[in-house]
């Protein structure tokens, strides 16, 4: 491939929004620069996986007239017409009264959309506008010469489990452009090149782990229509992060999912039976009565905020959406956040001086532009309400109220800090699915003679934490890619659902993930 004025790498929300504005404005200026996106899933929207209530406001500025379109992702918005917040205990539900719910998590007037169906409109919209999107395409490491992104060098494929090159051996392709934009995504192996070479912020980042299903309800069922609940409480003990979600997603179909703070200390907690027990609560189970799980998948989310932010750009490069870590977990949302980032990026590219390379300084204003949309500002506000949250549910509900006139920061370690030996949750498993059915619902596709795309640094590594914690992996990885054989680790990298929650919590940073072939991994249709 010729050299490429402008790349971006992953075709999430923020990615196409940038791609989608710097193209339009490119058009109007009259100038012919190309504009490439490089997304690893094999179709727009397979890897991409959200709750999700959303803000669609951003759209207005972004693809004027949208909301007058005939086209069926329009169509599928369901407006929040019901917005409510439950507290759960194993056999009871308690509505939380709205006059004690933060105003900062209204909902009312959002939309439940799926986001599967949004970046195949946006990426369809980018197209239309001469925006070339290239799907099947694994991005294994950045070109960095001379102190500049130059780039990016695709994954080579077509290799044996010995790593040699079989008939059809394609050596990974150098995409080489004036600057690049990282946009794939919470833990994208691009982004965090990216990061280790402009410096984390004031915290490390921590995640939590989203659990999802849709399911298929019957008609006349108890949820109805339009309509979004939010748990705390059940199953999630006191001091793990997060809760539940329930929505109307139009067409009596509902999303339903967990979200878990990834710095919990259990060694045994499963994600996905955590879920099962979550949809076993009798409230919830009311509201999903006879309906059947049609699609599952996770999703690791970046909630770290205003003082986890990394660099954001350095000579060459622009980092965007979740990426750079920009989700409000006060108000529990981050894809506006992700397409205003992408707005952002696209004016400072055009705004930039047209020349042949893109120093740091010609790339400043785009935090400038971050500010000015009130994005940095909105994070600021929520900057210890995360943190304030290790403490527990109870203590950090009320510290939650306080924490913008905290005096200063508050620390937070990683999440591989936080497993206790000898803590377990100690959960009898759930009737219903297991992990083998929720990876097969969740499609996960990935050859089965290719080199393994996770690997154990250290088998004797591995036998120090199976001994001090119980192999935790086994455990933490909702596909069940671990599983034990005495203190030995045995991969199955084919059920891999590209969440990495596994290089974030694996307690000695043992486990190192990288992109396999493109096409590979989840398939989720219209998550």
């Amino acid at each position: 491939m010729n050299a490429i004025d402008f790349l971006i790498v992953g075709a999430g929300p923020a990615g196409l929004a940038a791609a989608l504005r710097l193209k339009t404005k490119l058009n109007e200026a009259g100038r012919s620069d190309s504009v490439v996106v490089v997304e690893k899933a094999p179709r727009l929207g397979y890897h991409i996986l959200s709750g999700a209530v959303f803000e669609p406001a951003c759209l207005d500025e972004l693809v004027p007239g949208w909301r007058e379109s005939a086209d069926p992702f329009v169509k599928s918005l369901v407006k929040v017409e019901r917005d409510e917040m439950y507290f759960l205990t194993a056999d009871q539900s308690f509505k939380i009264p709205h006059l004690f719910i933060p105003k900062e998590m209204s909902h009312l007037g959002d939309c439940t959309v799926s986001l599967g169906r949004m970046v195949e409109w946006l990426g369809k919209l980018a197209e239309k506008a001469g925006v070339e999107v290239c799907t099947g395409f694994s991005v294994g490491a950045l070109l960095h010469e001379n102190g500049k992104v130059q780039g990016v060098r695709l994954v080579d494929q077509g290799l044996d489990t010995a790593s040699r090159p079989k008939a059809n051996f394609l050596a990974g392709e150098e995409l080489r452009a004036r600057v690049t934009l990282f946009a794939d995504g919470a833990r994208g192996a691009a982004s965090r090149q990216l990061i280790a070479m402009v410096g984390g912020g004031e915290n490390p980042q921590v995640f939590s782990l989203g659990v999802k299903q849709l399911i298929k309800l019957p008609a006349n069922n108890a949820l109805g229509d339009n309509r979004a609940i939010h748990t705390i409480g059940y199953p999630n003990r006191a001091d793990v992060f997060g809760g539940g979600f329930i929505y109307s997603m139009g067409g009596d179909v509902a999303a339903v999912g967990l979200i878990l703070g990834l710095d919990w200390k259990y060694q045994d907690l499963n994600p996905q039976q955590e879920l099962e027990t979550f949809k076993a609560q009798p409230f919830v189970r009311h509201l999903l009565a006879g309906g059947e799980v049609q699609i599952s998948g996770v999703k690791t989310i970046p909630e770290g905020g205003y003082y986890s932010l990394p660099g954001l750009c350095a000579d060459g490069a622009l980092l965007l959406g979740d990426a750079a870590g920009f989700v409000n977990m006060q108000k529990i949302k981050g894809i506006h956040y992700a397409i205003f980032s992408g707005i952002c990026a696209a004016d400072t590219l055009v705004a930039a001086p047209a020349e042949a390379e893109y120093p740091k300084e010609a790339l400043a204003g785009y935090k400038a532009r971050l500010e000015e949309r009130g994005i940095l500002g909105a994070l600021y506000q929520a900057r210890n309400y995360r943190q304030v949250f290790k403490y527990g549910l109870f203590p950090g509900a009320l510290l939650s109220m306080f924490q913008q006139r905290l005096p200063r920061r508050v620390a937070i370690a990683s999440d591989n800090a936080a497993l206790q030996p000898g803590e377990r949750l100690g959960r009898e498993v759930q009737a219903g699915m297991d992990r083998a059915q929720f990876v097969s619902l969740a499609g996960a596709v990935h050859r089965e003679d290719e080199p393994s795309h996770i690997k154990i640094l250290d088998a004797k590594i591995c036998a120090d934490c199976t001994r001090l914690y119980g192999a935790p992996c086994t455990f933490f990885c909702p596909g069940e890619v671990y599983r034990s054989k005495g203190e030995e680790i045995i991969l199955s990298p084919s059920n891999c659902m590209h969440d990495c929650s596994c290089q974030v919590k694996c307690p000695f940073e043992n486990i190192l993930w990288t992109p396999p072939e493109g096409g590979e991994g989840p398939r989720y249709k219209q998550m």
